[in-house]
């Protein structure tokens, strides 16, 4: 694929390299595609994913979950609350502690989200064998791990 996005050029030479990253460019856009349909900002799946399995948490806990900075969780969540996805809450003994919790609105905008990620998954799939997918998911696990080991273990799941 030529141009696929901006990335492409920092790859000389390992064509694998180039057809990773930009399957993981075009799954992405094709996520924030299905998103962008349904009246959600891509960013918001890296909060939507910690609340659905913990309501409740505070800003600080978002912070450190997702990796992102704290600005940011603080934008998101602030644009999310305007949307009704989320609703944030002062801690009542220790006023300093946003604590926030996902709304009906936001329960029913996740499930959407999940069916974005299965349509790409599908569409990314599609055609492939079972042999062919085993075979895949193991050489990505083995590339992961790779650089898992070099950054030291700090990696966002």
């Amino acid at each position: 694929m030529k141009n696929s996005n901006n990335n492409t050029f920092m790859f000389k030479g390992n064509e694998t390299i180039r057809c990773v990253n930009d399957a993981s460019f075009l799954f992405s856009r094709f996520v924030a595609k299905e998103l962008e349909s349904i009246g959600m900002r891509a960013s918001y799946r890296h909060v939507m994913k910690p609340l659905m399995e913990a309501d409740g948490l505070t800003q600080l806990d978002l912070v450190k979950i997702t990796k992102l900075k704290a600005p940011t969780i603080s934008i998101t969540l602030r644009n999310m609350e305007r949307e009704g996805i989320v609703r944030r809450e002062k801690n009542d003994n220790d006023r300093r502690e946003t604590h926030v919790f996902i709304t009906d609105k936001g329960r029913q905008m996740h499930a959407k989200v999940l069916e974005a990620f299965d349509k790409a998954e599908q569409v990314m799939l599609g055609g492939l064998s079972e042999d062919e997918l085993s075979a895949v998911g193991a050489l990505m696990e083995k590339m992961t791990n790779n650089l898992k080991n070099e950054l030291g273990g700090d990696f966002v799941e």
